[in-house]
């Protein structure tokens, strides 16, 4: 099957569609298991139409990570509502919300997926200080509450080993996991926000 040619707005909903196919898979399946020819399938489309949208697999994957980056975008101004700052409870919130909710991709990366991700992808694609703390700041200049001395390093530190405690989840106690992150989350919390919000 010859790939198939797009308009500019249909080649933007089906790019779509398959990002969202794609992330359905991965929670479903895992990312291994999310194959190119199942995401096609998902959405009716050739498996050679795929690298139209997608150089690989890994790639694929990274731009449903930005996809998922721009929805909480969109959710963070929309928690604003038009408003300068939103309260810290609804800051505290998002943050879980971004972090680890069901519909955070990370929950359903495992660290074989984060090392082929990394192995896959140009070195420009990881992680750069100078933008993360420009991302924090901006999200925390539009909140109540936050500390003046607050350490973005220590912040972003503290989310990425949620995150790594998330990809490596089978080499800890389930049923205390909920719990832990909780903890983890009082710890992030007091390095964000002031003592008495």
């Amino acid at each position: 099957m010859s790939p198939k040619i797009f308009a500019m707005q249909e080649r933007e909903e089906a790019r779509i569609k398959m990002l969202d196919a794609g992330f359905a898979l991965i929670k479903e399946n895992g990312m291994t298991h999310a194959s190119v020819e199942k995401v096609t399938q998902a959405v009716g489309l050739g498996k050679s139409t795929f690298y139209n949208f997608f150089p690989s697999k890994e790639m694929f994957v990274y731009e449903i990570i930005k996809y998922q980056r721009d929805r909480a975008k969109q959710m963070f101004m929309d928690t604003l509502g038009g408003r300068e700052k939103m309260n810290a409870e609804e800051g505290k919130a998002f943050l879980k919300q971004i972090i680890f909710s069901k519909d955070s991709i990370y929950q359903y990366l495992t660290a074989a997926d984060q090392a082929k991700l990394c192995a896959a992808l140009p070195s420009d694609y990881g992680i750069d200080p100078a933008a993360e703390a420009e991302v924090m700041g901006g999200l925390f200049g539009h909140m109540e509450g936050v500390r003046q001395d607050i350490d973005y390093k220590v912040a972003a530190n503290l989310i990425k080993i949620m995150a790594i405690a998330m990809f490596h989840q089978e080499d800890l106690y389930s049923d205390a996991m909920e719990l832990t992150l909780n903890r983890m989350y009082d710890l992030l919390f007091s390095c964000i926000f002031e003592e008495s919000v």
